[in-house]
């Protein structure tokens, strides 16, 4: 079970304890064990997820409006995958929603 505090995700089962697997900050989630360090993997913008470096560059995941996850490349778009509760990580409940889904979909496991 992964848990997040002060930006960084973490594998441990208690908030903050655990090998750190990532980091995320201004929307940007990136492989690092400190906040705003390491490789980047993907980002957020508007709500929807991309595999690009930098925020709302890269070519379009997901995308999380209100309570669901699809696969569309617009906001609102395509398929469900799933709902946000679906995909959340603990200590992260009182992040925007997107960002939750994208920490579990790039350090945790693949949605899509």
């Amino acid at each position: 079970m992964a848990n997040f505090k002060d930006g960084v995700i973490r594998d441990g089962s208690s908030i903050g304890a655990g090998k750190p697997l990532g980091n995320i900050k201004d929307g940007v989630v990136r492989d690092g064990s400190s906040k705003g360090g390491g490789r980047p993997l993907g980002n957020i913008k508007d709500g929807v997820v991309r595999d690009g470096s930098s925020k709302g560059g890269g070519r379009p995941l997901f995308n999380v409006k209100g309570d669901a996850v699809r696969n569309g490349s617009s906001l609102g778009g395509g398929a469900k995958i799933g709902s946000v509760d679906d995909f959340t990580i603990k200590g992260m409940e009182r992040e925007l929603d997107a960002e939750i889904v994208a920490c579990y979909h790039f350090l945790i496991k693949k949605i899509v």
